[in-house]
């Protein structure tokens, strides 16, 4: 998947999460965290790929380990922040949403970089998510800098590979954003909040 792919698919995931768990909408604080999550693994193996740190851009942030890893220890600095600022403040509405919707992001990077294999019964290909307890190839994609890749992609939107996906997102996105307003503007005996 592409970023612009992973980010749609990460915030379908965490809309069905937030309708199935919370039953409040994805939207402000939460898109933050979940944002950076659904880029995470691209954000560190793409560029130590092209600088020949990793042989493979998908591998270091790309295994389960690492997800484990980093979603324990933003577990436990939300949990040492716990306390040190009132309900109200925006810092501890970020701690309360950070953790879950990174690790939907993260999770859902990583689904979106494997299903097809998975799928297709294809393990072999999905081998980066136990990185480093399996080798991954080298390729020539990596010596082409990230940057310039996404940019030769992104000129074209209309071949986009994922271009329904965004167009879902979108949709789902507006269609509850309209939900919430109309909800807010009709008097309900629903007093719940309906936004993280």
């Amino acid at each position: 998947m592409l970023p612009l792919g992973h980010l749609a698919f990460a915030y379908l995931w965490y809309a069905v999460y937030a309708a199935v768990g919370t039953h409040r909408l994805p939207a402000r604080l939460a898109l933050i965290p979940l944002a950076i999550g659904s880029q995470f693994p691209d954000l560190i193996d793409k560029p130590l790929a092209y600088l020949g740190i990793l042989t493979y851009g998908r591998s270091l942030a790309h295994s389960l380990f690492a997800f484990t890893l980093c979603t324990l220890t933003l577990w436990w600095l939300t949990r040492s922040l716990h306390g040190r600022w009132t309900a109200e403040t925006l810092f501890e509405r970020l701690r309360l949403v950070t953790l879950v919707a990174f690790a939907i992001g993260y999770l859902s990077h990583l689904v979106g970089d494997t299903y097809r294999f998975l799928l297709a019964g294809d393990l072999w290909s999905a081998r980066f998510l136990l990185y480093p307890l399996f080798s991954v190839p080298e390729t020539p994609a990596d010596d082409i800098a990230p940057w310039i890749r996404l940019f030769q992609i992104y000129q074209d939107m209309g071949t986009h590979p994922q271009l329904n996906v965004i167009v879902l997102a979108l949709v789902v996105f507006v269609g509850l954003r309209l939900r919430a307003y109309w909800n807010r503007r009709t008097p309900t005996t629903d007093d719940s909040p309906d936004l993280h």
